[in-house]
């Protein structure tokens, strides 16, 4: 039954880690696809300009309303 506690202890001290590890992971995994799908974007629609305000600007429009 002692060993079975030890058990238990060790395994509680370790969780919090696993998670930290976990966590870690994930954020890299969700890093790692998001600029996967920029490159694919970027070589399928080629360079396209980002304005002072974070949109992208088309090649034609270039962010100026037409009309």
């Amino acid at each position: 039954m002692e060993l079975f506690g030890i058990v238990a202890v060790v395994i509680l001290l370790l969780v919090p880690s696993l998670k930290k590890l976990l966590d870690s992971v994930a954020y890299r995994n969700r890093a790692r696809g998001k600029a996967e799908i920029i490159r694919a974007e970027r070589s399928v629609g080629g360079p396209q300009q980002v304005s002072s305000n974070g949109r992208r600007q088309t090649k034609q429009g270039k962010g100026k309303a037409s009309g």
